[in-house]
This record gives C-alpha cells, sequence and structure tokens, in this order.
C-alpha cells in the first residue's frame, strides 16, 4: 500500500519556480497516498502541531532544491532545530538535495548544520544527494549513506533512457537568467537572435524580470514567462528548440523531456550538476564579464548532437541510483524499467 508521505516542501513559501520544477517531478516520481500526504515549509517556524503531523506519515520527504549550505539554519531556509529533530520518529529522506559553494569555497559546514545534516541520514537507510560536489561535502563530513542520484527534475520525463529530441522546425528558445547577468544575458539573446532564433525569457523568480527593461529602442522586445505554475513552462518545452542559460532547473526542465539544454554556472549547483552528467558549463560567477566569443561557443555547443554523447550513460547510471535509494527506503515510485511516453504532460 502506498505510504503516506511528510513533504518538507521549500516551494510552499519561495516562489521560485525552479522549486516548483522539483516539486512537480518529485510527486510525479513518488506513488503514495494522496488523502494521508502533507507539505510542510520548513522555511517558516515549525510548529509542535508541525511535528505531530509528520509524525503521523510513514516517512518525511526533503523535496530536492538547494539546502545544504555551510550554514544550514535560518529564517527563509530551514527553520527546523535539532531537538525539533530529535522528535520526528518517522526516516527523513533527503531526495535529490544540493549544496552550493563558490570559487574558493572547501566542503566543510558549521557546527550545529553538521549536526542536523548527521541526525537526517542517520534516520534513513539512504539519502539522495544532486550532484558530486554535494557527495563529497557529506563524505567529507563523515555521513556515508548516500547516492549520488542527480535532480528529480532530471528524471520527470519518467523515461528509463535518455534521447536528444530535437525540434529543428521551432525557432523559440527559453533562455534563462539571473540577476548579475545582465549584461551577459543581452549578449546571449543578441547572439540567439543573430542566429533566427526566437528567444523567450523563462524566469524563475521575480527578480529575473530585469530583462524587460534591458532593451534599448534599437533591440527587440523579448518576450517573458514569469508563472507561478508548471504548464506554461510546459508549454515551451515541448513546442521549444530547448534551453540556455542561467537558472539550473529551467534548463533541466528541458534537458528531462529529451531537449538541447547550455548551461552558465555561477556556483557549483550548475557546474557540478553538468560534471555529474558529462556537460558543458560555462563559468562565470556573478557580475563577471563573458567575453562575446564565449557567448558563441555556447550556443555552438548547445545546438551540437556531440555536447550529449555522455548524457545517455550517465542519465541511466543517476536513474538507477535513485531506484535503489528509493527501494532502499521503501519508497514506491514510477521509474519502471519499460518506455514511456517523453511528452512533458505524460501521465505518472
Amino acid at each position: 500500500m502506498p505510504k503516506a508521505i511528510a513533504f518538507i516542501n521549500p516551494r510552499l513559501t519561495t516562489r521560485n519556480v525552479g522549486d516548483l520544477f522539483i516539486e512537480d517531478s518529485v510527486k510525479r516520481i513518488l506513488v503514495y497516498d494522496r488523502r494521508r500526504s502533507i507539505d510542510v515549509d520548513p522555511r517558516r517556524p515549525i510548529t509542535s502541531d508541525d511535528i505531530r503531523r509528520i509524525n503521523e506519515t510513514d516517512a518525511a520527504v526533503i523535496v530536492g532544491t538547494n539546502l545544504w549550505y555551510r550554514s544550514l539554519p535560518g529564517a527563509n531556509r530551514w527553520c527546523f532545530t535539532t531537538s525539533q529533530l530529535r522528535q520526528i520518529r518517522v526516516p527523513i529522506i533527503p531526495l535529490g538535495v544540493g549544496t552550493t559553494r563558490h570559487a574558493g569555497d572547501d566542503n566543510g559546514f558549521d557546527a550545529e548544520t553538521l549536526a542536523q545534516l548527521r541526525m537526517i541520514h542517520a534516520s534513513c537507510a539512504l539519502a539522495s544527494a544532486r550532484d558530486v560536489r554535494t557527495a563529497e561535502a557529506l563524505d567529507e563530513a563523515g555521513i556515508r549513506n548516500v547516492a549520488m542520484t542527480g535532480c528529480p527534475t532530471l528524471y520527470r520525463s519518467l523515461q528509463p533512457r535518455w534521447q536528444l529530441r530535437t525540434n529543428d522546425k521551432s525557432r523559440r528558445v527559453a533562455v534563462t537568467v539571473r540577476h548579475g547577468h545582465k549584461r551577459n544575458a543581452q549578449l546571449l539573446i543578441d547572439e540567439l537572435l543573430r542566429r533566427g532564433f526566437e528567444p523567450t525569457v523563462a524566469a524563475q523568480q521575480e527578480k529575473d524580470l530585469f530583462m524587460q527593461r534591458s532593451f534599448s529602442l534599437f533591440r527587440p522586445s523579448i518576450p517573458t514567462l514569469y508563472e507561478y505554475d508548471v504548464e506554461p513552462y510546459l508549454d515551451l518545452v515541448e513546442e521549444g528548440r530547448g534551453a540556455i542559460g542561467w537558472r539550473l532547473h529551467g534548463d533541466m526542465l528541458h534537458l528531462a523531456h529529451g531537449r538541447p539544454a547550455g548551461f552558465f554556472a555561477n556556483c557549483s549547483r550548475s557546474s557540478s550538476f553538468c560534471d555529474s552528467f558529462g556537460l558543458p558549463a560555462v563559468a562565470a560567477e556573478d557580475h563577471q564579464r563573458l567575453q562575446p566569443r564565449a557567448i558563441v561557443e555556447a550556443v555552438d555547443r548547445w545546438l551540437d548532437p556531440a555536447t550529449y554523447a555522455e548524457l545517455p550513460a550517465r542519465y541511466a547510471s543517476g536513474r538507477s541510483e535513485m531506484r535503489l535509494m528509493l527501494a532502499a527506503n521503501g519508497l514506491e515510485h514510477n521509474l519502471a524499467t519499460d518506455s514511456q511516453a517523453t511528452s512533458p504532460r505524460a501521465a505518472a
């Protein structure tokens, strides 16, 4: 019988569409008792009622996202205390959770974070890390029961194999932008326009809307999508050529359904994900200007099928690790071994 799950779900208050993509993917992958399952927001103060409700389920699943910072606890990030974690009697299972490290950072955690991470991982049979850097940081902290699965968003199609699905007739391209890269985003959009593409800015946060104001009278206006709803983004996946830009999960949503995706990395989130799955990434810290040639080369790689040569094997390995991790924790799932439809709206 499917289990009741307490989803420890950051998307409830972030208004970050990337967290919505992760939640949507997790809930497609898992088979669970929808009537008895609940969502708990870790970004607001945790109450005794939250703890009681969690303990009435069979397991608590931390829904992906970027949480394993050097310092984990804090308002609008992670509000569980060590004392509250001790009160949870069901397994707490991290599912595709990642860390963020910038150039020059080591993999360390502060004392309170380390105590919580060890407590969380000790409660479950096997945890899931988003990328190799996250798995490395946990290993250095002495946490060994970790599988490097990748993000659940990558397996949203439920396909057992990854295959490039080109859509050469389409000129629409999703451009995922990030504050701190206004000039670089303009260069990228100019290059796409020069090649005859029709860019749409696929924003994930309100601060991504700076592109609506960034073009002069000499540049055409660029359509911008920003809705806290998965459906219009899925339309862009199905109808478009693919995605390129700075938002890890915005690009990954396209990649999950076989579309080309190009990644610019301001930190370890994108760079380590790309390292994990054999993909290139253009490194640029926030506010670092890229040379125009770097943009041209990034678009060339995005369009080249050879860019994705390693991905099928890496995808199969990560997906296998995901299945093993879910089985180790007694969680039913939809990652069947037989082929299923790749359409973004294929039913789980």
